[in-house]
């Protein structure tokens, strides 16, 4: 059985704080500086930090590493990816300008590490299955 290590403190906060920082860049860069304190740009940014507190917990579970990997996908995906798109998903017609594509990639890469630590913390807190049982102790015979 492989022991997978749980992502370091630092790792979780370094990434959550790298991932929140893209958005924010996002919404300064696209948005406008006002729209900082936005309670669009305020909530994700609670989520974001809420998830990352409740994942350095040496005591998690496998809840709240689900919970971060899924908000961070969320992000990457609707906020990195399909809201550059032009394919009608949203109430709005995205630019479709260079500068436009490179905030979002910005977003999208900025996003990845954080999938990465969430996974890795997923794949930590899963229950290990063996396919034999535990080999019984020479002085127990």
């Amino acid at each position: 059985m492989i022991d997978r290590p749980r992502p370091s403190t630092l790792a979780i906060y370094a990434t959550s704080a790298l991932a929140a920082g893209g958005m924010l860049a996002h919404n300064l860069l696209e948005l406008g500086p006002a729209f900082l304190v936005d309670p669009q740009t305020l909530i994700p940014l609670a989520i974001f930090a809420a998830l990352a507190i409740l994942t350095a917990r040496e005591a998690a579970g496998r809840a709240p590493w689900l919970a971060l990997f899924a908000w961070s996908a969320l992000n990457l995906v609707a906020g990195g990816i399909l809201s550059v798109l032009p394919i009608g998903l949203f109430p709005f017609q995205p630019d479709q300008s260079l500068g436009h594509y490179v905030v979002h990639l910005m977003y999208t890469v900025t996003g990845l590490p954080l999938v990465f630590v969430a996974w890795s913390g997923i794949r930590a807190s899963s229950p290990r299955r063996s396919g034999a049982s535990a080999p019984e102790p020479a002085d127990a015979r």
